[in-house]
């Protein structure tokens, strides 16, 4: 939750870098699933993820 916090208020670059490296396998994972390209569906979940955390 610090991570989230810092990447709320701060912009922090670098706890969001955390985020997505945190997530990455289960990314990774799930866009075998989505019918489009792995790269697109990859940039897809990691955009929307992006959009949830930015969300206060």
């Amino acid at each position: 939750m610090k991570l989230v916090e810092l990447a709320q208020t701060e912009s922090d670059v670098e706890a969001m870098n955390a985020i997505f490296q945190y997530f990455d396998p289960d990314i990774t994972r799930l866009s075998k699933f989505i019918r489009m390209p792995k790269e697109d569906a990859i940039q897809s979940m990691k955009t929307e993820l992006l959009e949830f955390i930015m969300k206060k």
